[in-house]
């Protein structure tokens, strides 16, 4: 049982060393590494006869694995697309840029929201990011750069630039399309990650915020398994401290 715990505390280390050197999948390995010592903590506790411990370290593992598992039927319940619900307008939330040219999220979200606009020809589109590190423009100037390039009118696209988080995104487009006299209480599109949708829509408000879900290619599962877990706790987060 010793040699046993031994290897399962060598593998949650090698996970965890590899989530710090290989940061896309951090989160993912972090938990695999947290679930095996958990599991090795449980297996020692019952082995040795400790029974009251055994049985707190398990409620607690059994009521956080519940938690997690609510969460994420709610986000992966609203990681699909709404194609039939007439809209007034499209924002896309904005992800990492690489210098001056989209990051493989930002790309997705931006081909998803071509395909959404294809026989939408008229409508305002509300690209929102600011600048963080290691991006040479914003990442509302880079998507407005990508749209233009892809066929969409320049006439149409609205960048706003200062949003440095989800909260920001929804708050400061939201006023960018009263500006334009965009009414937000009705159907707006909001373009994102599939897994970004359900928190997207606690901060828009559900009934008016028409989803486009942006979906990693098949080839990239680790990333897109790591995002959801992510964003578990990242929905929990919202829905504990708000804000």
């Amino acid at each position: 049982m010793k040699r046993k715990s031994l290897v399962f505390v060598f593998f949650a280390a090698a996970l965890a060393v590899l989530g710090k050197v290989y940061r896309p999948v951090r989160v993912l390995c972090l938990c695999l590494a947290a679930l095996l010592l958990v599991l090795t903590a449980l297996a020692v506790l019952r082995k040795r006869g400790k029974k009251r411990a055994y049985r707190a370290l398990l409620c607690l593992f059994c009521a956080a694995i519940t938690v997690f598992l609510v969460l994420e039927l709610q986000i992966t319940c609203h990681d699909e697309t709404d194609t039939e619900t007439p809209v007034s307008a499209v924002v896309i939330l904005g992800a990492g840029v690489n210098g001056t040219e989209p990051s493989l999220s930002l790309y997705v979200r931006l081909t998803a929201a071509l395909d959404y606009l294809e026989d939408k020809p008229e409508i305002p589109v509300v690209v929102t990011g600011g600048q963080g590190g290691g991006e040479d423009i914003t990442e509302a100037q880079c998507m407005a750069d990508w749209l233009i390039a892809h066929g969409v009118a320049e006439n149409r696209i609205i960048l706003e630039e200062q949003a440095t988080n989800t909260r920001e995104n929804i708050e400061f487009s939201k006023a960018v399309l009263e500006r334009i006299g965009v009414d937000t209480t009705g159907n707006i599109a909001v373009v994102t990650a599939d897994y970004h949708l359900y928190r997207a829509h606690l901060y828009w408000g559900m009934p008016w915020m028409v989803p486009v879900a942006a979906k990693m290619p098949a080839f990239y599962w680790p990333l897109t398994l790591n995002y959801y877990i992510r964003e578990a706790f990242a929905v929990a987060k919202l829905l504990v401290f708000g804000g």
